[in-house]
């Protein structure tokens, strides 16, 4: 299973917490996280309708056959041996009316597996019971193609299945259940919107069904008793960035786990609104206010709810404190490279919010923004602009500079920030291949030719095809997907060649992100090799290095090891002067 790697938020000499958060959090900030160290890979959760405040929860493939009941906040109560039944690759874990656990031994990541199965245990006593024995066992295949899944909730004590896949997600339902006889799933449809799912939890009513994603939530709504038709209406639909692996309901609020261990605790009244969720990974206001520095303004801690969001955690606010309605807040943002950024801020907006100005190092960076809202909201992120950080310290200030004429005061409530690279993405690759990850004749080709390589020339791919060099386009967000433009297979290699212009010899940082293996040679010379288990997220790793004056040839090997194949790829560039091309120009 691929743990999407975290975003990278500015950690740049200011270092993030990894502590967890406190119980009482707002959405966009983990609830808690698992302590014990056994719980490794959450990868389904239920909360238990009988035992209050109680959350169950299961590791993915290979780990021990155990639940593990805990607090919202993470906390373990004890481990609960489960009897009977061994974890190959359990992904979900749904519960029923009468209080039973159903373990989804549904991961088949292979495509490959006819040993899929459901078993279910009775509830046991999180705080006094250290085994449950499996009562019974369902065993199951699909009607047609075999695919992978790790969605499982139950209704009417019926298990229902949804499909991990790319482009789609499919609901399946067991006909009838008989214990140890291998059933043929029904379809019963197609989500609409939702794909490649993570997770799935329905209401106890059955009146609303979550799906989640790495990167998103969906909640389907509408009478109970007919599936078929509530996925395919429109859900409530809510991006996220929790990298998410399960979720459940707990009345209608939903907690989401994932496989970094954190939890999330998301209000109804969030989902319903559709309310966009900031970053979960930004640098807290409040961990920041002994550096801060007020002037012409008074500076508190202010409860969510105090401020009338009925959310958890709290926001720095200020105003004021006299009628000149201007004043400030600066904070000090170490940069260990000097770079062009884009900075944001999460900002609170309600009626007796003013509009707010940022500024980097006295100058200010890009327009006011209007905090003024009809009712109070929480979490909205705000992008001001981009501006070059020198290395070291820069001054960031909040300033109030007037009000809209609707609001009722001047008010401004700042959560935290994000400063993040802002150079330019390489937006257009010469691509190669697909060859076998056996192959080492070609990279070694490449890397002898001298100066600007032979882009008309064929070589022989994977299956003795003949392959050559192509043009691709990386997407607006700078990520090339190599699966748009090569044929991959498991195990395959891809390479990608981009000519960087320097017009003299500059000290530079290449900025990188890129799921499975990945090597990088700039003109001719190593520069990078790392392999992750995870998906790629834009500026994982800063590498120092030194471009020439003219025209620098980076060249990349990309390894797929399946689902996702692609990378992110740029170099600081505060002064505007680079460029790139798919070939050198004279």
């Amino acid at each position: 299973m691929k743990l999407l790697s975290h975003l990278l938020i500015f950690a740049l000499g200011i270092g993030l917490s990894t502590a967890a958060a406190a119980p009482d959090a707002p959405p966009w900030q983990p609830v808690g996280q698992y302590t014990h160290p056994d719980i490794r890979e959450s990868s389904g959760i239920v909360a238990s309708r009988q035992f209050e405040g109680v959350y169950w929860t299961l590791n993915d493939s290979g780990n021990p056959a155990t639940l593990y009941p805990t607090k919202l906040n993470g906390e373990l109560i004890q481990e609960v041996a489960i009897k009977g039944s061994g974890n190959f690759d359990w992904e979900a874990l749904g519960i029923d009316d009468k209080n039973q656990l159903w373990i989804g031994e549904i991961g088949n990541n292979s495509r490959l597996r006819f040993d899929l199965k459901v078993v279910v245990i009775a509830e046991p006593n999180p705080f006094t019971e250290t085994e449950a024995k499996v009562i019974a066992s369902y065993p199951y295949r699909y009607p047609n193609e075999n695919v992978d899944a790790e969605g499982l909730f139950i209704v009417k004590g019926v298990p229902y299945i949804v499909s991990k896949e790319r482009e789609r997600a499919v609901l399946y339902r067991f006909p009838t259940l008989k214990a140890d006889t291998k059933q043929v799933l029904e379809k019963v449809g197609e989500f609409v919107d939702a794909k490649f799912v993570t997770g799935a939890g329905v209401s106890e009513d059955g009146t609303r069904l979550a799906v989640c994603t790495y990167d998103a939530l969906w909640v389907y709504h509408g009478a109970a008793g007919n599936l078929a038709r509530m996925i395919q209406s429109t859900p409530w639909a809510l991006p996220h960035s929790f990298y998410g692996e399960a979720v459940c309901f707990d009345g209608y609020d939903l907690v989401l786990t994932n496989e970094a261990r954190d939890l999330y605790a998301m209000p109804q009244f969030w989902y319903e609104k559709e309310w966009a969720l900031p970053p979960k990974d930004t640098q807290s206001a409040m961990d920041l206010l002994p550096k801060t520095a007020a002037r012409g303004v008074k500076v508190q801690v202010e409860n969510y709810r105090a401020a009338g969001i009925d959310i958890g955690g709290s926001h720095v606010a200020f105003t004021p404190e006299t009628t000149r309605e201007t004043g400030s807040l600066t904070i000090p943002i170490e940069a260990s490279y000097r770079d062009v950024y884009e900075i944001r801020a999460v900002l609170t907006r309600g009626q007796e919010y003013a509009h707010v100005q940022l500024s980097v190092n006295g100058t200010a960076v890009g327009v006011p923004y209007n905090c003024y809202s009809s009712e109070p909201i929480a979490g909205t992120l705000v992008s001001f602009g981009t501006a070059p950080l020198n290395a070291g310290e820069n001054q960031i200030t909040l300033s109030t500079v007037e009000k809209a004429s609707e609001a009722t005061g001047y008010k401004i409530g700042v959560d935290s920030y994000q400063v993040l690279h802002a150079s330019p993405f390489v937006k257009r690759y010469a691509v190669l291949g697909p060859f076998p990850k056996t192959d080492v004749s070609t990279i070694d080709e490449l890397l002898r030719a001298e100066g600007r390589l032979d882009l008309k020339k064929v070589y022989t791919g994977i299956d003795d095809k003949a392959v050559h060099w192509q043009e691709a386009a990386a997407r607006a967000d700078g990520y090339l997907d190599l699966r748009r433009n090569l044929t991959p297979t498991a195990m395959t290699v891809g390479y990608m060649l981009v000519y960087v212009h320097a017009p003299k010899a500059t000290d530079s940082v290449m900025l990188i992100g890129s799921d499975d293996e990945i090597a990088v040679w700039l003109n001719g010379t190593e520069i990078h090799r790392k392999s992750v288990n995870a998906g790629a997220t834009a500026d994982t790793d800063a590498v120092p290095c030194q471009l020439k004056a003219g025209w620098n040839t980076v060249l990349c090997q990309k390894v797929d090891s399946g689902w996702s194949w692609g990378l992110y790829l740029r170099f600081m560039d505060a002064d505007g002067i680079l460029r790139y091309a798919t070939q050198p120009e004279k």
